[in-house]
């Protein structure tokens, strides 16, 4: 009888170091050396999407667009094309406080270039992200972004994106925040207070506190299933604001089926 070959699937990590590859062996080893280090230091996982999510790139079309005026404004050139990146009001306040909870990753679709062109403009001095930056180089399937390639176990991963179609399978970990498009209506902006990234990031606190809570009590916890199972308690609990400022997070999503994501967003009161 001939010896059964078992053929084993490498996955690509060349975003952490050049030519790096690993079995789906290695992997699980390391996610599981890796879920016990965030724990340790009471730390989860967050992925963020870069374009409409923290940020909007767009060809410099209108010449009146002070960029030196602007603090989270950014000219830039490449292949003989001008382009201005636009920061979202409050992400550095929010990139400064989801690190003291989460390891960062940023998940673009946009090419390898672009996405450290980009994240320096976020993360200048690297405090961040290090060298967890996914472009669509490292996707293993096409036109798809996967957590197969971001080594923490899915159970603590939290992704954040405007896009649900380039996660599918991963729809349980996924929050989606509004689109951001700024330069469709430049001058008017989102508050810095009472914008996306200031109620997600009161919604990743609580999320992380009840995951935490619950982590210290069975000394086993899947962001996945609070989310699915204890959403309204973790929406409803948050400072949604009065006026024009009202959530919309998890309405009816108690019984969510589980390829069903939820949404962080808030009316927005522009300035």
């Amino acid at each position: 009888m001939a010896e059964e070959i078992r053929v084993t699937k490498s996955i690509p990590f060349d975003y952490l170091i050049e030519g790096l590859e690993m079995s789906s062996d290695e992997v699980e080893r390391v996610r599981d050396i890796q879920l016990c280090n965030l724990q340790s230091r009471r730390k989860l996982c967050l992925v963020l999407d870069l374009d409409h999510t923290l940020l909007h790139t767009d060809f410099r079309q209108n010449p009146n667009i002070d960029v030196q005026g602007h603090d989270d404004m950014f000219e830039w050139r490449t292949m003989e094309k001008v382009y201005i990146t636009k920061l979202r009001p409050f992400v550095r306040n929010f990139l400064e406080e989801a690190s003291q909870m989460f390891e960062l990753y940023v998940y673009t679709m946009g090419s390898r270039n672009y996405a450290h062109i980009v994240t320096d403009f976020l993360d200048p001095e690297g405090l961040y992200f290090g060298n967890r930056v996914i472009s669509r180089e490292n996707c293993t399937t096409p036109g798809q972004k996967g957590l197969d390639v971001v080594l923490v176990e899915p159970s603590a991963v939290v992704i954040l994106d405007d896009t649900e179609s380039v996660w599918k399978g991963y729809f349980a970990n996924l929050l989606l925040v509004e689109k951001y498009d700024y330069f469709s209506n430049v001058g008017l902006d989102e508050s810095e207070e009472e914008g996306e990234l200031s109620y997600a990031l009161e919604v990743l606190t609580k999320l992380h506190s009840v995951y935490f809570d619950w982590y210290d009590n069975f000394m086993d916890c899947d962001v996945r299933e609070l989310m699915h199972s204890h959403w309204e308690e973790i929406e409803g609990q948050q400072a949604v604001g009065t006026g024009t400022c009202s959530s919309h997070m998890g309405s009816g999503k108690r019984a969510r089926a589980d390829d069903e994501c939820l949404t962080v967003t808030k009316k927005q009161r522009v300035c």
